[in-house]
């Protein structure tokens, strides 16, 4: 995998995508999928060393956990964090993605609300609707829906 990904080749597999996104994740939002406890499934075999490594191993070794955590602090000072000043924007994160708990959950302002849909998981919301979908999911539908209109005058 490392090898696959060290390629910077516009035909390797990594082009797709994955090389991209490895990065933006080192350098920028640190959204490392880490396991440091015990009882959880996977023990303690993805420490965040294991990230920090792979980043190194990737992009080479001036990529340490000094440079990384730099780096995305810079991100968060340059955006905000979770305490950015926006309007008309609507955060929506389903309460079973993992990703929710690094994201906004809740409401900013009256121009920045937060949707929290209970039982969804990651980008439910942007699927096609289908009869199977739960009661909150529709719901947040017609929020986020009705949000966006009143903002483009819909």
């Amino acid at each position: 995998m490392i090898d696959e990904m060290k390629d910077v080749s516009w035909d390797s597999d990594a082009a797709a995508g994955s090389r991209q996104w490895t990065y933006q994740t080192c350098t920028e939002f640190g959204y490392y999928q880490t396991s440091s406890y015990k009882p959880h499934i996977f023990g303690t075999r993805f420490p965040l060393s294991f990230s920090i490594q792979q980043c190194q191993d990737i992009f080479g070794s001036s990529y340490n956990e000094t440079f990384l955590n730099h780096a995305i602090e810079r991100t968060n000072v340059l955006y905000g964090g979770l305490d950015i000043e926006v309007s008309n924007v609507v955060f929506v994160q389903g309460s079973l993605d993992p990703w929710h708990v690094l994201g906004v959950t809740t409401t900013l302002n009256d121009k920045a609300p937060a949707i929290l849909i209970k039982g969804a998981a990651h980008c439910a919301n942007m699927y096609n609707p289908s009869d199977d979908d739960t009661p909150q999911l529709k719901a947040a539908r017609v929020q986020i829906d009705e949000l966006i209109g009143t903002w483009i005058d819909l």
